[in-house]
């Protein structure tokens, strides 16, 4: 049977009918689960409203002046005292809201509408223009905000309309350079490429490809830029070239009380108080903004609120439950024990389980390797192993881990990095990212080794020259006052297993640690991993695409596939005659797996599941051969086990066995 008819032989997925949440929603319910959000939000609304319905408050006319009270305290007649004209000052700051705050947003709305024009043109057209372009900015900047203020003001004149123009001149070299550096980076991306490739006018690949993808980043940089735009403005008003007299303006309040600053002190407290808490409210609102929109922040937008925050502290500070109770030590207890482990990635729409029921334990001496197709939940389990997956993006709904006999969930956070120290080393995948540019390889090393001890200056050094004797680094007195740039991919990778010993760990995490290196390089870093494993007794959990490389190197084998383990055991009985449909057909698409020379590589048919929309029954049951016209492959998701000396998860395993 064809793949297309096997496809068609597979009921339809059921579609969800759930609406979409309204991303304006999401947006909302994003911004108000971090307390720096809600607060910020709250208090721009509140500014807005009194901007809109202030001189309807006000209880008495801002403009009349009063001579027979003038300089007043604050009393109940007049909330905030009167000025030296005898005018209600809580009836001016009220007036004066819509001045102050439509300066702040008319100047950040003329920064916006001409310099990210600029920013993507030069991002766009790049060569002279940019060059043009960016250097006049650069002349722009070299001015101080309120100097350059101040000089356009003093060509157009003081008036509400020409400070706006000012503070929005001033503000439009940060938009354009902002815009320019995001725009570069949209454009890099290949869907840009293949938009331009289909004949897409420059017109059209801005407003459908470019303009969605930096919008998050402008609006943040608007509203961060409200609150020095409105201090600008208000600098302005305090030198007097700001909203002329007798319309009140918060600036113009606290310049024309500065000359009764020790006398009558509440004239500049209440207009500078409003001020002062306005740009504090807009600044608030917009690192929550950029917490959401910034894509290299790890805890972007999934922040849980502060009552789940509370709950885990509680949780963490109670007994711990019976399911995470210490594993039994011993001399036969394995290192590494997970049972029933569950886990989800956190979304605007709910939880997305990515890891589904893993049992898995590793025994001292020994290294399992997890294998599988990219986003089938390897990186993600071992990341929860090592107690690195981040709660604030993954959730662990079900399961136990136990490390050394300890439990590693539920756990205080100084007593995870506790035993993260003192039983857990994690080598990476890419060593030039772990390791820090500006510092020497000695003093990185030497900060691991000082975790937790309180070794002296010299026996951390004998430390750090031992760790690189270990790993086979030459020379290692010298090597410790280099920098990692000095040094090659593999001798890079090196230092970061030594940093990962320091410690003493028993098991030592691996993620794909040879895929950046060349065939050579990756052969001499795995039989060094070998030679550290005999001579320490450490596990190893090896995650890697290579089966080759697993078949070298590992003593057990698990084959992961759509979050759980499909089949597992032995590396001799797995891979010499695996019984789980997928295994094999990973084991048929590695090279050198029997096609004749000259001959294309096998690869496996279809695609994995995507997160959250699995199939019914088993996942691999689409691409799966095995599974034509068998109901038991849709009724249910087969369980693991047992089958020829390992677990495997599928109804008709026993089939490869004839």
């Amino acid at each position: 049977m064809s793949l297309a008819q096997d496809m068609a032989a597979v009921p339809e997925r059921a579609e969800s009918t759930t609406a979409k949440p309204n991303p304006a929603w999401t947006l909302l319910r994003r911004i108000l689960v971090q307390p720096k959000g809600a607060v910020g939000l709250t208090l721009v609304v509140l500014y807005l409203v009194l901007a809109v319905i202030g001189p309807a408050l006000a209880p008495q006319d801002a403009f009349r002046q009063n001579f027979a009270q003038t300089l007043r305290p604050p009393s109940a007649a007049h909330w905030f005292g009167t000025d030296q004209l005898g005018r209600d000052v809580f009836s001016r700051i009220l007036i004066g809201a819509r001045a102050t705050l439509g300066i702040g947003v008319g100047g950040v709305t003329v920064a916006f509408l001409i310099g990210v024009p600029l920013g993507i043109l030069a991002a766009w057209r790049r060569g002279w223009i940019e060059a043009v372009l960016m250097r006049a900015i650069d002349v722009m900047l070299s001015f101080p905000d309120i100097v350059f203020a101040l000089a356009v003001v003093a060509i157009l004149g003081a008036n509400t309309q020409n400070v706006i123009i000012a503070v929005g001149v001033v503000s439009i070299p940060v938009f354009a350079r902002t815009a320019r550096a995001v725009t570069l980076s949209v454009l890099a991306e290949p869907y840009i490429e293949g938009s331009v490739a289909l004949g897409a006018s420059p017109a059209r690949v801005i407003m459908r490809h470019v303009l969605p993808n930096i919008s998050g980043t402008l609006l943040t940089l608007s509203t961060l830029l409200f609150a020095s735009t409105l201090l600008s403005a208000s600098g302005l008003g305090f030198l007097g070239l700001g909203t002329q007299p007798p319309f009140p303006e918060w600036g113009t309040m606290l310049g024309d009380s500065r000359s009764y600053i020790r006398s009558h002190p509440y004239l500049a407290t209440f207009p500078g108080l409003f001020l002062a808490v306005s740009a504090l409210a807009f600044n608030l609102l917009g690192d929550a903004l950029r917490t959401i929109y910034d894509p290299t922040s790890r805890r972007a937008a999934r922040r849980l609120p502060m009552l789940n925050f509370l709950r885990r502290r509680t949780a963490a500070s109670a007994p711990p439950a019976a399911g995470l109770a210490a594993a039994p030590a011993g001399p036969d207890a394995p290192v590494v024990a997970v049972e029933g482990l569950h886990l989800a990635f956190r979304t605007g729409e709910g939880l997305l389980e990515v890891v589904r029921g893993v049992d898995l334990t590793i025994c001292a001496g020994r290294t399992l390797a997890i294998v599988g197709e990219s986003g089938s939940g390897k990186s993600t389990l071992l990341r929860a192993i090592g107690t690195l997956a981040n709660p604030q993006e993954v959730a662990i709904t079900a399961g136990t881990v136990a490390i050394g006999g300890e439990p590693a969930l539920g756990l205080p956070a100084a007593a995870v990095r506790d035993l993260r120290r003192r039983k857990i080393g994690i080598v990476f995948q890419d060593a030039a990212s772990a390791l820090n540019p500006v510092l020497t390889v000695g003093a990185q090393l030497a900060e691991a080794v000082r975790a937790g001890s309180r070794l002296g200056p010299q026996a951390v050094r004998q430390r750090c020259i031992a760790l690189l004797r270990d790993v086979n680094i030459a020379d290692p007195e010298r090597r410790l006052e280099m920098y990692p740039h000095q040094f090659s991919g593999g001798m890079k990778q090196r230092i970061v297993i030594a940093i990962a010993l320091a410690q003493n760990p028993e098991l030592l995490l691996a993620d794909e640690p040879t895929s950046a290196l060349d065939v050579t390089i990756q052969q001499q870093i795995l039989v060094l991993l070998r030679e550290i494993q005999r001579k320490r007794g450490m596990a190893i959990l090896l995650v890697t695409h290579d089966l080759n490389l697993v078949a070298r190197f590992a003593d057990d084998v698990a084959v992961m596939y759509a979050g759980r383990l499909v089949e597992s055991g032995a590396i001799a009985t797995v891979l010499e005659q695996p019984l789980h449909p997928y295994t094999q057909a990973l084991r048929a698409s590695a090279p050198g797996a029997g096609e004749g020379r000259g001959q294309p590589l096998r690869s496996i048919p279809g695609e994995p599941p995507l997160v959250g929309q699995l199939p019914s029954g088993c996942a691999f049951r689409p691409r799966c051969p095995r599974s034509a016209n068998r109901a038991e492959c849709a009724a249910q998701e087969p369980p693991e086990r047992m089958v020829a000396s390992r677990q495997v998860a599928c109804v008709f395993a026993e089939e490869a066995l004839s």
